[in-house]
């Protein structure tokens, strides 16, 4: 776990530790050689893709989760991930960019589960009509109809942006509502995110496309107050201009608060680029009042002398009691060499309260493809009990493609004090498939976590078959799946003064995976009301091991599985109010 720091203390800390291990495994190039490589991708570029494709054959699976659609097109985000799952008391909900045929039509597609698990599609419903429809973000309304926002661009110089709103709770019946998407003397913009504040507005952030890739870009903020029939007119941040499709938003469940948060290019007189970044927010206390241009709060404020920044990454939530919660990645910059890493970053969190707090160390080498990093496309959310979560896609340079590319695995921290300290993280998919091929791949990628934690992690991502983008050129043209994953909460209730890895210590099932039975062993520091539960990939219980007061020491349980379907299982030992959860697999 890491201590809160103060941002000069960690600025300095952080020079210090990139010094001491300037001869560490990562990789380090010129920004103008980055630059050329991470260009934000063309719909007119896929065409320039002449590679076979690998339909999705099915068979052995070790990525987690229900498949609930499939698409060719593995990018979901250039940049952040946005929510583009939601929970409501009805269901979840799901949106994401299906590409139905390699190099094919695109549509902005939705799926729904209902409480008892029954999913509204087996693949999932299409919101828009193509055929070069995407970018998909989504929120929910109060009564849990669903809100899906996306582009369409028949033809590049005009996209269009629309939101989808639902006739009813998973009906699947969508009224396209247009967004506005110009301003004057600006191009169009394009990439909408979406929040429902608690007023009842439709809030989009939008993020303006450019005809020459590179040059500098703006965003845009919109809102409507009568179900997307009326929108205000489009309106400009701050005037610096942003270099990646980062900007995203957010609104408050508790009150009415609603803030853009977005990189934006250190002014330091130096020609802007989309690696030299800060990570700035504008929050508005009822959605309605906006000061575009004056109201920025810089939370990094990072020096020329600094050897991080932040890269085009970025989430936000708002807590119980109506604070707000950032969470980024700054990759290593190092401005009087004009170098940075493409894979060795510091994942971030801040808070006004907390000031910036580190949720992983990912300063390692990793192949991820342009646009990612050691740990990238995180989300955070937050439990009734006020617990934070955070997870992320983890690359690293032992699990990698045949193709040369990281394959992508699935981690979570939570933070139990409001983000001053975060628990060590979990490999929520362990879905290592080193050396894969084409179509047998298991890159876990593009993920996103509902705001709304429950007794789940309610998480759909993108089960990549051949690591890297395609809309980069990277990696084979593969048909993937889309999966939700309901990850057990680890964390059900908190005592402020417990020190949770000092109540218990859960160990790995033995053996694992395993036939029919297996072994769950735990060790309690103080008798404790006891419960040992095991769920299926849905989230729903399946089997009760324990339930009642154990002494302290070791204590070991069995679970018969002979009566189950072989596949992956979650055991939870929740010890007075305190959880943890690991992953199993049953193979028969």
């Amino acid at each position: 776990m890491f201590k809160k720091l103060p941002l000069l203390f960690l600025a300095l800390s952080l020079i210090v530790f990139l010094t001491a291990n300037v001869n560490a495994e990562v990789t380090k190039v010129s920004i103008e050689k980055a630059a050329s490589i991470e260009k934000i991708p063309l719909d007119s570029d896929l065409d320039k893709i002449d590679k076979p494709g690998y339909p999705y054959r099915g068979g052995d699976v070790t990525s987690p989760g229900e498949m609930v659609g499939t698409t060719w097109y593995d990018y979901q985000t250039n940049g952040s991930s946005g929510s583009r799952v939601a929970v409501h008391d009805c269901g979840v909900h799901m949106s994401w960019m299906n590409m139905i045929a390699q190099g094919g039509d695109r549509f902005a597609y939705y799926n729904f589960m209902d409480p008892e698990g029954n999913l509204g599609w087996s693949e999932g419903t299409a919101v828009s009509t193509g055929p070069r429809d995407g970018y998909v973000t989504m929120d929910v309304d109060s009564d849990g109809n669903a809100l899906v926002a996306y582009h369409d661009s028949q033809s590049e110089p005009t996209y269009n942006c629309f939101v989808g709103v639902d006739a009813a709770c998973g009906f699947g019946l969508f009224t396209l509502h247009a967004i506005p998407s110009e301003f004057p003397g600006q191009g169009r913009f394009i990439w909408p995110y979406i929040a429902h504040d608690n007023q009842g507005r439709y809030q989009i952030a939008n993020t303006e496309w450019m005809a020459n890739p590179g040059d500098p870009m703006s965003i845009g903020h919109t809102y409507s107050d009568d179900g997307g029939q009326n929108w205000t007119d489009l309106s400009l941040y701050d005037p610096m201009e942003i270099m990646d499709i980062c900007g995203t938003i957010t609104a408050s469940h508790v009150d009415d608060k609603v803030a853009i948060m977005y990189c934006k290019p250190i002014d330091d007189g130096s020609e802007p680029n989309q690696f030299n970044n800060d990570i700035v927010y504008i929050e508005s206390p009822d959605g309605v009042t906006w000061d575009y241009q004056n109201q920025a709060v810089n939370i990094t404020n990072y020096q020329y002398q600094d050897t991080i920044r932040a890269y085009t990454d970025i989430d936000g939530v708002y807590d119980n009691n109506g604070n707000l919660h950032i969470v980024w990645n700054t990759p290593g910059y190092w401005a009087d060499e004009g170098t940075i890493t493409t894979d060795a970053c510091f994942l971030y969190h801040w808070s006004e309260e907390t000031g910036t707090t580190m949720v992983y160390n990912a300063w390692f080498m990793s192949f991820p493809g342009a646009w990612n990093r050691s740990a990238s496309k995180m989300s955070i959310g937050v439990s009734q009990s006020g617990i934070l979560y955070v997870v992320w896609t983890h690359f690293d340079d032992i699990d990698v493609s045949a193709g040369g590319f990281s394959n992508g695995e699935l981690y979570m921290s939570y933070s139990v004090d409001n983000g001053v300290t975060w628990m060590d993280p979990v490999n929520m998919t362990e879905s290592n498939t080193e050396g894969c091929f084409p179509g047998d791949c298991e890159s876990d990628h593009w993920s996103s976590l509902a705001e709304i934690v429950d007794e789940n992690l309610h998480i759909l991502y993108i089960e990549d078959k051949d690591a890297g983008g395609i809309p980069q050129d990277e990696g084979a043209w593969t048909e993937n799946p889309v999966r939700y994953l309901a990850y057990p909460n680890p964390v059900t209730s908190v005592d402020d003064d417990e020190n949770i890895p000092g109540v218990f210590e859960l160990s790995q099932n033995y053996p694992n995976p395993f036939n029919a039975s297996t072994n769950i062993s735990f060790a309690l520091k103080n008798t404790a009301d006891v419960k040992v539960e095991v769920f299926n990939l849905l989230g729903a219980k399946v089997d009760e091991l324990v339930n009642g007061n154990l002494t302290a020491g070791e204590h070991t349980v069995s679970w018969d599985a002979s009566q189950y379907a072989s596949g992956v299982y979650f055991y939870k030992l929740t010890a007075d109010g305190i959880s943890d959860t690991k992953r199993m697999v049953l193979l028969k």
